[in-house]
């Protein structure tokens, strides 16, 4: 009888000992799944139960509108270099591309050091299509253009927008109109590549400014308005094989049924131009690269002169500049003169992209004033690589940059510069008066002692990238 007592004992305690273990195995089990689980899901946002969790948690922002100083850093391809890319790309390898263009969208480009692909050249419009709670971008229009440069590429562009401007963005985004998109000005981001069953490459980009619109036979602005949500689960491309061969269709029967080639108006973007308060503009300190000496002497009249002062004179050009202008004959030269109060400086304007440099309108930009070369007010003359340093408070001291450039962008009024074999985390943005056109893009600038640039604002990003502000203060 005692035998049998313990005998139960025993076994007792054995199925205990197997539940517990069977239990603490689930739980691992578990905590591995939820591990594991939250990995994929802050990795996959482009997955609908990714993104609807993480928004829902607020771990992920919904699209941003950038800046054209700071937007992320890209890559410009033409027709031609999208087929070469994209068209060739076996399935498997597209779809993983694919993934990629879009997690580095829905996540505002923060975690990728990818180069993002932005879509250029010249598109005619073959279709509009309004967009409605079922598809991925919930609000706005999507037009399907061909590229005139290669038939054989179709690019659905996304115009989010509210709701009230969608009728307006239909009429302009009519059959025919040309979209010229512009390297820099326009900054069309790709987040999607299908190649079609007839063999062409269908694209589906979005404009990461979501700027102001119009048309040269439309009247009227829109401003295109960043998605405040997104419905993943509708999936890209946005159009399906159906609106694109009735879109096609009607396309291409159009002309015959005119009689006549179609009617080409021009998208075109603008930018407001706002006056800015020279006050609240910083004016940063500079390192002691020049200063105001005594003056030497020109047929008895003091001509001031800025002399370097660095101890190694042998590493930095000698820059001299020579104001002549007479009224500034009886100021002490011992001292930097401010800024004339009058002269306001011009809005910081964005670059805008444009269907062709002809078609763009702007309102003028406030003006400010511009010496002759030489009779600029005295101030510190800089390069590149001393107005980078420059710190963010302002002293009032008048800073110059003198130096060697190359233009990466023009646009109305602006042009973004590099200085050759530069930095390349450092972009000067010039402001240029209404009346002065910008030099094009590719060309060289030069500018010394005598006709410097006058900076205005140094911005350092959070990536390292910084942008020098001036302006043009110098007649030809």
């Amino acid at each position: 009888m005692i035998k049998q007592r313990v005998n139960r004992h025993r076994g007792g305690n054995q199925d205990n000992l197997f539940g517990w273990t069977v239990f603490l195995l689930l739980l691992a089990l578990v905590a591995g799944v939820s591990w594991v689980g939250s990995f994929y899901i802050f990795g996959h946002p482009e997955k609908a139960f990714s993104y609807g969790l993480l928004r829902t948690l607020g771990k992920i922002d919904a699209p941003k509108r950038f800046e054209l100083t700071k937007a992320p850093r890209g890559q410009f391809l033409d027709a031609n270099k999208l087929v070469e890319r994209y068209g060739k790309m076996p399935p498997r390898e597209l779809e993983a591309e694919n993934a990629s263009l879009l997690r580095n969208y829905l996540r505002n480009y923060l975690r990728s050091k990818e180069l993002v692909p932005y879509v250029i050249g010249n598109f005619k419009v073959m279709g509009t299509f309004r967009l409605g709670p079922n598809n991925f971008f919930p609000e706005g229009v999507v037009a399907l253009a061909q590229s005139t440069e290669n038939p054989s590429v179709l690019l659905e562009l996304v115009f989010p927008s509210a709701e009230a401007d969608v009728g307006q963005l239909e009429r302009m985004l009519r059959m025919g109109l040309d979209l010229q998109l512009a390297r820099t000005l326009d900054l069309s981001a790709l987040i999607n590549a299908r190649i079609m069953p007839d063999g062409r490459l269908n694209l589906t980009a979005v404009p990461l400014l979501y700027g102001s619109y119009t048309s040269t036979d439309a009247t009227g602005i829109l401003n295109l308005e960043p998605p405040a949500d997104l419905n993943i689960s509708a999936g890209l491309p946005i159009l399906n094989q159906a609106a694109v061969d009735e879109a096609d269709k009607r396309f291409t029967a159009q002309p015959e049924r005119d009689g006549t080639s179609l009617h080409s108006p021009a998208l075109m973007r603008v930018q407001r131009t706002e006056a800015v308060d020279e006050t609240t503009i910083p004016v940063a300190r500079a390192k002691p690269v020049t200063r105001a000496a005594v003056p030497a002497q020109m047929d008895g009249r003091p001509v001031a002169r800025a002399i370097p002062v660095n101890t190694d004179e042998s590493a930095i050009p000698v820059a001299r500049a020579e104001p002549v202008n007479p009224a500034e004959s009886a100021i002490p030269v011992a001292r930097a003169e401010p800024v004339d109060p009058g002269a306001v400086p011009a809005a910081a304007l964005q670059p805008f992209a444009t269907p062709t440099s002809a078609a763009v309108t702007t309102p003028p930009a406030a003006p400010w004033t511009v010496y002759e070369p030489g009779r600029m007010p005295r101030g510190r003359l800089l390069d590149i690589d001393t107005a980078r340093d420059l710190p963010a408070e302002s002293t009032g001291e008048v800073q110059y940059l003198a130096g060697d450039f190359q233009v990466s962008a023009s646009g109305q009024n602006r042009a973004v510069l590099r200085e050759s074999g530069g930095p390349q985390n450092v972009r000067v943005i010039v402001d240029f008066p209404g009346n002065a056109a910008p030099p094009a893009e590719g060309e060289t600038v030069q500018r010394d002692a005598q006709r410097p640039f006058q900076i205005t604002n140094v911005e350092r990003g959070p990536d390292g990238q910084v942008n020098v502000y001036v302006r043009e203060i110098t007649r030809p």
